[in-house]
């Protein structure tokens, strides 16, 4: 993780050195070891290095050379190569081979070599910004799942963009204005815009996608997509078990690229202790040495979330030592702080606190195991694809194993819907069509939720906005295209954004094995049962680390539920007096009396919507925050 920035004036006008020092100083936190600037009349690219792979010690950026084609490049890059071995065998059958080993060298050939469809011969994360001196563009691109945040602002004048939103803001003659459609969306917890934030002029450049700013135009368009023809059969578990291991094993070794010890985040679930598994077969083969690693967990004495038994028999297989601290006794951040930092959506986590402890001790570097859940997990429509297919007697021996695993995963609780809402969820719906399916909603007004005053979801589109979608490739299940959809989802992308902001304020990149490009092109052309087969899911997963996993955990059917945290947070930060009076309400984006209702249901114990109340909570506090104390959240 680096931090990146630049200013095109599209104009002609030579930029001022003045603002792209205050646009890099602004991410200085994000790159501890060092600052530069590239400057050509109207074009500057900036950049804040964070060292976290051997190669980088070496690399200076931003990175220039004169083309073979006779004009200047220059690259910016916030990003991480983990196909390099790929990638430079690639280059080099074009006579495009690097001049040295770096990652900056690499992106900066392939786009020599390639032009604009270098971001899709490119795996890994990574946000850059390119500037193409003989054809005079400026060529942006991000990751295919937006694990590095690109923001930008452009007026017909000027184009400027950064790793992070705050710094956008003190652009001259930038105002301040809420974009109402967008925070109807976070009310509806349904982000549907990846372009959008909740500033009504700062963009984002969508992940999979590329951005050509050429001749005072700009043109947006998707690089990368997966091919929903690709399938992959073969004719025993242990073929697919061993074809996904050798996968898994590349996604995690190329991840381990680093010049500190790597920092593994330990849940106790099946995915974080999967890295670990795979970390110490790694280990074994001598690719890495245990010094390399060091695990961290977060401890919760709350029954829902305490899983350090798992995690002391995971690392107890493979002989690493563990860091553990008390969630208890992290001091958590107060959302009105977090806003003051970064002027965007708040969050605060204990995780905060396992951060700091891992680059106190000299890691730069953290490995999740999100991902797991979104590629392997499966869908429980996958009940509609054995329906269509008359699959009658399968569809009711695996209808039967849903509904019991339903209702074991704790985040469910002892309540909820019986089998038959459960059969029209899972089987019905899926197979009504799309169109059909949003006129009923719209007839029904049950498109969002209660505290969403109907005056203003129709003033922004909200209906239309909540449902609409690109037209995504067509896979042969429906749960394929579920499972593809999350590709898109802007909720997961605004999660992946949150989180690179929290962990650059702690000079700390995060890596995840589980969103490789290779991983998930294997799970989405695999058949439904090698996901989800009886009462078990990530079947493929489980039967690949038989090996390097307790049984306990390999053959875990129950799954933390941390609803816990967010009940305490809303009773930490609200003291109950903030939802009766509302400054969303007195805006009209929420409907106070509906809002109180909920609240007061809520402290009864008669519904569960802790969620619900954080995320109006931390609505209200950043639009406190931002639009009517002003001066004290620029700080």
């Amino acid at each position: 993780m680096s931090g990146i920035t630049g200013i095109c004036n599209v104009d002609g006008r030579p930029v001022d050195p003045a603002l792209l020092q205050r646009m890099t100083q602004a991410i200085a936190h994000r790159g501890p070891d060092g600052i530069g600037h590239w400057m050509d009349g109207p074009v500057a690219l900036g950049h804040a290095m964070l060292h976290t792979t051997p190669e980088s010690l070496r690399e200076t950026q931003p990175l220039s050379m004169e083309s073979t084609q006779k004009g200047p490049l220059c690259l910016t890059l916030d990003g991480r190569v983990d196909n390099r071995s790929e990638l430079q065998a690639a280059l080099e059958s074009k006579g495009c081979g690097p001049r040295v080993d770096t990652d900056a060298e690499l992106v900066l050939r392939a786009y020599e070599c390639w032009g604009e469809d270098c971001a899709q011969r490119i795996i890994g994360d990574f946000a850059f910004a390119l500037w193409d001196g003989r054809n005079r563009k400026l060529f942006c691109a991000r990751d295919l799942l937006g694990i590095r945040p690109f923001y930008y602002v452009f007026d017909g004048r000027t184009f400027i963009f950064n790793s992070e939103l705050r710094p956008l803001l003190e652009v001259p003659g930038f105002q301040r204005r809420v974009n109402p459609g967008m925070l109807g969306e976070y009310l509806c917890e349904r982000i549907t815009s990846k372009e959008e934030t909740l500033y009504r002029n700062i963009l984002r450049l969508p992940p999979a996608h590329r951005l050509v700013l050429k001749d005072g135009a700009l043109r947006i368009s998707r690089y990368f997509d997966f091919d929903p023809r690709k399938s992959i059969r073969y004719g025993s578990d242990e073929e697919y078990a061993e074809h996904f291991f050798e996968i898994f094993r590349e996604a995690v070794s190329c991840r381990l690229r680093s010049q500190a010890p790597v920092a593994l985040w330990l849940s106790g679930g099946l995915d974080s202790c999967s890295i670990l598994g795979m970390a110490g077969q790694l280990v074994k083969e001598g690719v890495i040495t245990n010094h390399d690693l060091a695990s961290y967990m977060l401890a919760f004495s709350h029954p829902d979330g305490d899983e350090r038994t798992y995690v002391s028999e995971a690392v107890r297989m493979w002989g690493f030592d563990t860091h553990s601290l008390n969630a208890e006794d992290v001091a958590e951040e107060s959302l009105v702080d977090n806003i003051q930092r970064h002027l965007d959506f708040p969050e605060v986590s204990p995780w905060d606190g396992l951060t700091a402890l891992a680059r106190q001790n000299g890691s730069r570097v953290t490995l999740t195991g999100d991902g797991g859940d979104e590629w392997l997990a499966g869908d429980m429509t996958h009940c509609a694809d054995l329906l269509r297919q008359l699959r009658i007697p399968t569809l009711v021996r695996q209808f039967r194993h849903d509904v019991a695993q339903y209702r074991t995963w704790a985040w469910t609780g002892h309540t909820g819907p019986g089998p038959f809402p459960l059969f029209m969820e899972w089987c019905i719906k899926p197979l009504i069509p799309g169109a059909l399916k949003s006129a009923a909603k719209c007839l029904l007004r049950r498109n969002f939720p209660s505290w969403v005053p109907p005056g203003f979801a129709r003033a922004v589109g909200l209906h239309d906005r909540l449902m609409r979608q690109e037209k995504p490739p067509r896979f042969p299940t429906i749960a394929q295209q579920r499972i593809h959809a999350l590709v898109d989802d802007g909720n997961f992308i605004m999660g992946t954004e949150i989180t690179d902001r929290e962990d650059a304020h702690r000079e700390m990149e995060r890596r995840y094995p589980f969103h490789d490009r290779r991983l998930i092109e294997f799970a989405l052309a695999l058949p439904e049962d090698q996901r989800w087969r009886g009462d078990q899911t990530k079947l493929v997963l489980r039967q690949a680390l038989r090996r390097h996993l307790p049984d306990s955990i390999r053959q875990r059917r129950t799954k933390a539920d941390f609803v816990f945290m967010w009940t305490e947070a809303v009773a930490r930060e609200s003291a109950g007096k903030d939802f009766r009076s509302l400054r969303l309400a007195e805006e009209g984006y929420v409907n106070t009396v509906e809002v109180r209702d909920m609240y007061e249901r809520w402290l009864q114990g008669k519904i569960s919507c802790s969620w619900n109340l954080w995320n109006i909570l931390a609505l209200e506090r950043w639009f406190d925050t931002v639009f009517f104390a002003p001066a004290q959240a620029r700080g």
